[in-house]
């Protein structure tokens, strides 16, 4: 069902030959789901994920943040307004569990490290590495490894 909604959404944000080729193949694409990586279709339809908002664990994250892609690469991009309390050994994950039921305590189960997080406030990048598909996660979290206190994160 998911591969079908991104399939609506390009068709609604693309027009001319590209919108006939996924009308075309929508079916194709539907029913090779399970052998097909969906990355390629998420990163297509990266503007869905802007604007996102981060959800309070133990700390309030104020600001927002979207996936873009620049230069072949997927990019998680806090925004200017992004703004949470300082600590120690803060880093950003890739978790394929949701906001909700992550803590503090599993955040790192099967969670892809992104980086140290740059700087408590303002616009930073973080790179998602060759390889990993956005597919396979559920959110994007601020995490102090150190201590596993869970600050927030957003939903993807």
């Amino acid at each position: 069902m998911r591969v079908k909604t991104l399939i609506k959404d390009a068709l609604l944000t693309t027009t001319g030959v590209t919108a006939f080729t996924l009308l075309a193949l929508s079916p194709v694409l539907a029913y090779a789901a399970p052998a097909v990586s969906n990355a390629a279709i998420i990163k297509v339809n990266a503007p869905g994920y802007s604007g996102q908002t981060f959800t309070k664990k133990k700390y309030h994250i104020k600001g927002d943040w979207s996936v873009v892609q620049e230069n072949g690469r997927t990019i998680i991009r806090f925004s200017e307004r992004f703004k949470t309390k300082n600590g120690p050994d803060l880093k950003v994950f890739l978790s394929p569990q949701t906001v909700g039921d992550v803590t503090g305590k599993t955040a790192l189960d099967g969670a892809v490290t992104l980086g140290r997080l740059k700087s408590n406030k303002g616009t930073q990048d973080y790179i998602v590495p060759n390889g990993v598909s956005l597919a396979n996660f559920s959110s994007v979290l601020i995490h102090c490894e150190a201590y596993s206190v869970l600050w927030g994160g957003g939903s993807l």
